[in-house]
């Protein structure tokens, strides 16, 4: 019987594995196809489902109650590879086929702690710098086009 230190932590694998799948499914596609160019491995992958376009259902908490309420439907993509006896899941929102099959690539080479490793530095930092960026430019945006309102007090004197 192995001691319970022994054993990999679940919980922390399973939190890697989410970060790593929401920065695939958000990386610019550029990246995520010369990282796929670049890595010999990823021409073995084997599709087992898809790529598929369908609808999940959003789902939504009221802030105050919190009773949970149908917010409507989104497009999605789904697909599930096989490579090197792991399985790769790809799930991303919109109908892009190319991108949902390059995530689950990528998710089946992540699980493997050696390419883990290769791969973090060539594609998930690059990633996250991307996404970070995207999201700044974005916000500047929005920055820049947000409506500032003022309240006028009587007799010119503010409160």
């Amino acid at each position: 019987m192995t001691p319970k230190s022994a054993a990999p932590d679940t919980d922390c694998i399973q939190s890697e594995r989410r970060h790593w799948m929401g920065v695939l499914a958000r990386a610019p596609i550029d990246l995520l196809r010369a990282s796929f160019e670049d890595c010999p491995q990823c021409a073995d992958a084997r599709r087992l489902v898809g790529p598929e376009i369908g609808l999940i259902q959003l789902r939504a908490k009221a802030p105050v109650t919190e009773t949970a309420f149908h917010l409507g439907e989104a497009t999605m993509t789904r697909c599930v590879v096989e490579l090197a006896g792991r399985h790769g899941y790809g799930v991303v929102l919109g109908s892009d086929l190319e991108r949902a099959e390059l995530v689950a690539v990528f998710d089946a080479l992540l699980q493997d702690p050696q390419m883990y490793g290769e791969l973090r530095p060539k594609l998930l930092q690059p990633a996250e710098s991307a996404i970070s960026v995207s999201r700044q430019r974005r916000a500047n945006t929005a920055q820049a086009t947000a409506a500032h309102f003022f309240t006028a007090a009587r007799g010119g004197k503010t409160p």
